[in-house]
């Protein structure tokens, strides 16, 4: 098959008994009934589609195998796993609809969700999995990234580059989408001027950099009007020293502190409106030391403990 689900691997990692009983780690709070979970997508059609590095399509298990030891937060919540969707060779529109049938699914019994990707094709199938669980909802779209993600599908279909565009397509009338960090460089106009004719919110990179609130009251609109709340995070968001093992890595990117403090207020204001997050585009067959995949789980952590 092009497509299949693999079930979720058996997390393990340090045990520090010799430090009492708040000695707990990422990899101890797993279990099969708890009310938040996470989901792999493993995939590279969407990124080779688009021209990218491929090797996405092992960010899922890296991800995993990174978080899984970082020191859990005082009054830790559990998490379930929920395994993979894997796609093999160019099924891409077969896997985005298997992950969002399982998203659908996995929203009726999880609060929230985190998907760990897969390209930015994750997107697609991510909104369309909230949206199959909230078909009444409106549903913003907050958008950590150095792309902004709107290129129209071509002949091939869609692909990592194609996500908000697809998505606009579904509900024209209720996109309400903000991309934040985006540079410059790594858009052209044709990219930027569709985005301002369609509405979208745009924070550069620049202003980030210049000011770490810059993006502060375009997330809190877009959290105030919305019901529900969409966070996808492209971790080409961060500077190629943070971030090296990326499809595309930046040359600038927005420092890893600036991006925290996005997440937390998108948390803050958000609370359990925040039903669906994910983070993309980690390859680690690029990635020197483990360091874009340790920057994930910090984010990745953040998310699933708030």
């Amino acid at each position: 098959m092009s497509v299949t689900r693999t079930q979720a691997p058996e997390w393990s990692g340090r045990l520090d008994p010799e430090d009492g009983s708040g000695a707990i780690r990422m990899h101890q709070l797993v279990k099969p009934d708890a009310k938040r979970a996470v989901i792999g997508f493993a995939c590279d059609a969407g990124v080779k589609r688009n021209k990218g590095r491929v090797g996405a399509r092992d960010g899922p298990a890296a991800l995993r195998q990174a978080l899984a030891n970082l020191a859990a937060p005082e009054k830790a919540l559990s998490f379930a796993d929920l395994g993979d969707v894997s796609v093999a060779g160019d099924a891409l529109e077969a896997g985005q609809e298997a992950l969002a049938n399982t998203i659908a699914d996995a929203l009726a019994r999880h609060e929230r969700l985190v998907v760990l990707g897969g390209g930015h094709e994750t997107a697609f199938a991510s909104f369309r999995g909230l949206r199959k669980a909230h078909p009444d909802a409106q549903i913003g779209i907050i958008n950590l990234d150095a792309h902004l993600d709107l290129r129209l599908p071509g002949e091939a279909g869609g692909s990592s580059g194609t996500p908000f565009a697809q998505i606009r397509d579904l509900d024209p009338a209720g996109f309400d989408y903000l991309c934040v960090g985006y540079a410059e460089e790594a858009n052209t106009q044709a990219l930027l001027k569709r985005a301002k004719d369609w509405g979208v919110g745009l924070v550069r990179d620049h202003d980030l950099i210049a000011d770490p609130l810059a993006a502060h009251d375009g997330v809190a609109a877009l959290i105030a009007r919305n019901d529900l709340i969409y966070l996808t995070i492209d971790i080409d968001v961060l500077s190629h020293f943070q971030a090296p093992g990326v499809s595309a890595p930046a040359a600038r990117g927005v420092p890893l502190s600036t991006i925290e403090q996005i997440i937390a207020l998108t948390l803050e204001k958000a609370g359990d409106r925040l039903a669906l997050a994910d983070l993309v585009e980690l390859c680690p067959a690029h990635d020197q030391d483990g360091v874009t995949a340790k920057t994930a789980a910090l984010l990745a952590r953040r998310i699933l403990m708030r």
